[in-house]
């Protein structure tokens, strides 16, 4: 079996997002701006 992403460390805007927290509006636009262009987490 075949991995279909490669293993990385997500950055902290990525890792804030995708640990399932109650995040608001204004905070997720924050936290997107955040986000690297090749993020996996397109929101």
């Amino acid at each position: 079996m075949h991995l279909m992403y490669a293993p990385y460390v997500p950055n902290k805007a990525e890792y804030l997002i995708l640990s399932n927290r109650h995040i608001l509006a204004d905070q997720m636009d924050f936290l997107a701006r955040h986000l690297p262009a090749q993020s996996r987490v397109i929101l």
